[in-house]
C-alpha cells in the first residue's frame, strides 16, 4: 500500500513539473506573440480588443520594420499589402452559351435594348489602409458588387454596336470611374487601378444575326466611305475646271477691255482730229484703209472679156 501511495506521488510531482513547464511555455509564446517583423510593401495595424491603436494617421500605421505589440490575447496585428495589385475577375455578366445559362448567369442591357455578355478583370490597390480596415470586411464582393453595378449603368447609355467595337476602352474607363467613386463614398481605401473587358459577346441564339448586321453595316461604312472619297475626288476636279474657267474669262475680260479702250482712244483722237479739218482726216483714213487692204491681197486674177466677177484672194 504504501509503494503505491509513493507512485502516486511521484506520478503527480512529475506531471505537476510538466504543466508548470506547459504553463512557463505557454507564457513565453504569448510574451513573444506581440513581436512582430512587417515585411516590405507592407503596412501594420494593431487593433487592441478590437478597436484601432493610435489616434493619428501615422500612429495607427506601421511602417515596415520591427512591432512590438500586446500578446494576441489583447492586440490584433493586421498586415496590409499597401504596395500589391491585387487583381480579380468579375464574371457576373457573363455566360458561355444559349440564352437558358444567359439567364441564370446575368447579362446587362444596353441603351438600344439588347443584351450583352461581359467579364472583367479589375486591378486594384489598398490607398488608405485604416479606412480599408475598418470599413472594408470582404474587399472581394465589394470589388465584384460595385464593378457589377456600374457595367449596368455604363452599358445601360450605350448602344450595342458600341459596345460590341469601338467603345469597349471607354466603357471600361467609365466602369472604372464609376465605380471608384463607390468606393470612395464608403472610404473603402481602396483604388482602382484599371478595368479591363476579358469577354464581350451575345447570347448564341443572336450572335449570327447580330454578325450579319454587323458586316452589312461595315459595307454600309465602306462603300460611304468610298463615296465620301469620289465626291472629294470629283469635287477637286470640279473646282479646278471652274477656277481655269474663271481665270480664261478674267484674261479675257481683261483683253477685251484693253482693246476696247485702245480703239476708243483712236476714235476719239480722230474725232478730234476731224472737228478741225474734216476733209484733210476723210482723205487720211480712206487711204489708210484702202492701203491696208491692198497689203492683204495675195493674188489677183486678170478675168476675160465679158466676165462679171472679179476675185481678189486676200491674204491671211
Amino acid at each position: 500500500m504504501k509503494n503505491k501511495t509513493n507512485m502516486l506521488s511521484s506520478v503527480l510531482s512529475k506531471l505537476s513539473r510538466y504543466f508548470v513547464a506547459l504553463i512557463i511555455l505557454v507564457i513565453l509564446l504569448l510574451s513573444f506573440s506581440g513581436f512582430r517583423v512587417i515585411q516590405s510593401g507592407n503596412v501594420a495595424l494593431i487593433m487592441r480588443f478590437g478597436k484601432l491603436v493610435g489616434n493619428t494617421y501615422e500612429e495607427q500605421v506601421h511602417e515596415p520594420g520591427l512591432l512590438v505589440a500586446f500578446p494576441f490575447l489583447i492586440d490584433e496585428v493586421i498586415i496590409i499589402p499597401v504596395d500589391n495589385v491585387i487583381e480579380q475577375s468579375v464574371t457576373l455578366h457573363y455566360s458561355e452559351g444559349k440564352m437558358t445559362g444567359v439567364k441564370t448567369d446575368g447579362y446587362v442591357i444596353t441603351g438600344d435594348q439588347n443584351i450583352a455578355l461581359i467579364s472583367a478583370s479589375v486591378k486594384y490597390t489598398i490607398s488608405n489602409p485604416v479606412d480599408y480596415t475598418i470599413n472594408i470586411s470582404n474587399a472581394s464582393e465589394i470589388i465584384n458588387a460595385f464593378v457589377s453595378s456600374a457595367m449596368v449603368d455604363v452599358s445601360s447609355n450605350m448602344s450595342v454596336d458600341a459596345l460590341m467595337t469601338s467603345e469597349q476602352d471607354s466603357f471600361a474607363k467609365k466602369v472604372a470611374s464609376e465605380t471608384q467613386g463607390k468606393l470612395d463614398r464608403i472610404q473603402s481605401g481602396i483604388s482602382i487601378a484599371t478595368v479591363e473587358l476579358t469577354k464581350v459577346s451575345m447570347p448564341e441564339e443572336v450572335k449570327e444575326t447580330y454578325d450579319k448586321v454587323n458586316s452589312a453595316s461595315v459595307q454600309a461604312k465602306t462603300i460611304l466611305e468610298d463615296a465620301e472619297l469620289y465626291k472629294s475626288k470629283t469635287s477637286e476636279y470640279a473646282n479646278s475646271i471652274y477656277d481655269s474657267l474663271i481665270s480664261r474669262a478674267k484674261i479675257s475680260y481683261s483683253n477685251s477691255v484693253a482693246s476696247a479702250n485702245e480703239s476708243l482712244a483712236e476714235f476719239y483722237g480722230i474725232l478730234e482730229e476731224y472737228e478741225t479739218n474734216a476733209e484733210t482726216v476723210r482723205t487720211r483714213v480712206f487711204a489708210d484703209k484702202i492701203t491696208a487692204l491692198l497689203s492683204k491681197i495675195g493674188r489677183v486674177r486678170v478675168v476675160n472679156e465679158g466676165e462679171t466677177k472679179i476675185f481678189i484672194k486676200l491674204e491671211k
